[in-house]
């Protein structure tokens, strides 16, 4: 014969687990990360070239936020704007002779090279947009691994002195931070400033070996030797 007190007991117990489980899952779902990033970001060291260039920051890329679900995790929040933007201005100044900053422009819809024009003033030698096209990040629950990751897909356009689009590719930065005792939003932080840096040496670099920028810069009788 089975006891029913006990019986009843062990159904409390299933019950009380089962209640448990739930409400953690809606206690995570509904948990908010906020990440503000914050953090040292050296400007790379190029060579300077003698051009004045325009430099046009997007609203989204000045502002820029990322905002992501994850089931079990909740919703993080990534505003990464405002680092981003000094970062950008201080490389800009490294890389180029002159840059002036461009509050308003209207950029044109096709991003094929030698499509799309825009209007630059008589002093400038072009006009350098930066945009992040996407930002991603891993979590160690998703990965499996015992960090945080973080990418970056900067997309960077280069209009000629006519206007013309002379330049559009992709660059990639990549970061990764191993969780501490600071916390989940301290690593993500770190990530992204690793990606912020890699993605930025990448482009000082590299804009210098792109054969549409060496193509560009001899229109401008400029020689990289």
């Amino acid at each position: 014969m089975v006891n029913s007190k006990s019986g009843d007991q062990v159904i409390g117990a299933r019950l009380l687990a089962v209640t448990l489980v739930a409400a953690c899952l809606i206690l995570s779902a509904g948990c908010t990360t906020n990440v503000e990033v914050k953090g040292s970001l050296p400007t790379p060291l190029v060579k300077k070239l003698p051009l004045n260039m325009g430099v046009y920051y997007p609203p989204e890329f000045r502002n820029f936020t990322h905002r992501e679900k994850i089931f079990e995790q909740g919703t993080w929040t990534v505003d990464m704007g405002t680092q981003n933007l000094e970062f950008f201005r201080n490389m800009f100044a490294a890389m180029f002779d002159q840059v002036v900053e461009i509050q308003d422009l209207d950029i044109p819809s096709g991003d094929e090279v030698g499509t799309g024009t825009v209007s630059v003033p008589e002093n400038l030698d072009g006009i350098i947009i930066p945009e992040i096209a996407k930002y991603g990040f891993l979590t160690p629950k998703i990965s499996g691994l015992n960090f945080f990751s973080a990418s970056i897909h900067y997309r960077i356009s280069i209009y000629d002195k006519t206007g013309n689009l002379a330049v559009n590719w992709v660059v990639v930065g990549y970061g990764k931070s191993p969780t501490s005792m600071f916390g989940s939003s301290e690593a993500l932080n770190d990530a992204t400033i690793l990606a912020i840096r890699d993605g930025g040496a990448r482009i000082a670099i590299g804009t210098f070996q792109h054969p549409a920028v060496l193509k560009w810069l001899r229109a401008n009788n400029i020689a990289l030797d």
